[in-house]
């Protein structure tokens, strides 16, 4: 996890503790004006940290829902359910006691929303000429098109939870980079490193121009994905030559052109000393 997805936590899990603070502080032993600081504090904390922002270009992930909501969901189940807890277990003893501790497992819940929340903001993708830069939850890795062994187009179904909890969650592993658009169906690309077997899966619908990332990997010597026609394969190759095409070389003059510019040459120098 990067700098600023640790950044984005503290954005949540500071307010929600102080948020639980004012409301156990203020039924044992805080006042009410003690209650309101605490809620003033961790609304400011929220709203004054700076956000994430991704580099010009840059593919994000969509939110469903928006990146707010998921917070305010999180704020909704963690600052009651987890007040609830810890104020059942000061007040009461054996069964109640047991019961009241029940109540963290909802209210932990609220950590996943938070954590779809940060991995919304702090994740994105943008393309080069050359590769690919994928950044999940903070943490940026370059891919060159050299360094990858394999690319795959993919259809990927997914009933609608599943297809939002993986488009919002994203992977499970630190070799596996996850970026979808939340459909239940969705054209995916996936690239294979070579050496490690990292693999990055991307929804094609997401990239704003495919042509140009297929014509860099038909530069970089890679071969083009099984899923693209033969027809399709032309253009791109059409259009990478007239896009990366050899320099222009100068032709070389035929033999008369040059005796002839030679023979001129003479004559001019032949003036030039004559009027000296």
């Amino acid at each position: 996890m990067g700098k600023t997805a640790k950044l984005e936590f503290i954005r949540r899990l500071i307010p929600l503790s102080l948020g639980v603070l004012a409301i156990v502080g203020g039924f044992f032993f805080m006042s009410v004006l003690s209650n309101l600081l605490c809620l003033v504090a961790a609304a400011g904390i929220y709203a004054a940290l700076p956000r994430p922002s991704a580099p010009s270009g840059a593919i994000r992930p969509v939110s469903r829902p928006p990146v707010l909501v998921l917070d305010l969901i999180g704020f909704a189940l963690g600052i009651p359910l987890f007040s609830l807890a810890f104020i059942g277990m000061g007040l009461t003893g054996g069964g109640l006691a047991l019961l009241s501790l029940f109540c963290l497992a909802p209210a932990a819940a609220s950590l996943v929303f938070f954590t779809a929340a940060v991995r919304q903001q702090t994740s994105w993708v943008r393309f080069f000429g050359n590769g690919f830069e994928f950044t999940q939850l903070g943490l940026r890795v370059r891919v060159l098109y050299e360094e990858l062994s394999k690319m795959e187009v993919r259809l990927w179904e997914a009933p609608g939870l599943v297809a939002w909890f993986q488009a919002t969650i994203g992977s499970s592993g630190p070799r596996s980079a996850v970026l979808l658009n939340g459909e239940q169906s969705t054209k995916t690309l996936v690239f294979r490193r070579r050496g490690d077997g990292a693999r990055f899966t991307i929804s094609s619908e997401l990239v704003p121009d495919l042509q140009r990332i297929l014509i860099g990997i038909d530069r970089a010597g890679m071969d083009l994905p099984d899923g693209i026609s033969e027809l399709q394969r032309r253009k791109i190759r059409q259009r990478r030559e007239r896009m990366y095409g050899g320099e222009h070389l100068e032709l070389p003059q035929p033999t008369e052109q040059k005796n002839v510019a030679r023979i001129a040459a003479l004559i001019e120098h032949a003036r030039r000393t004559a009027g000296q």
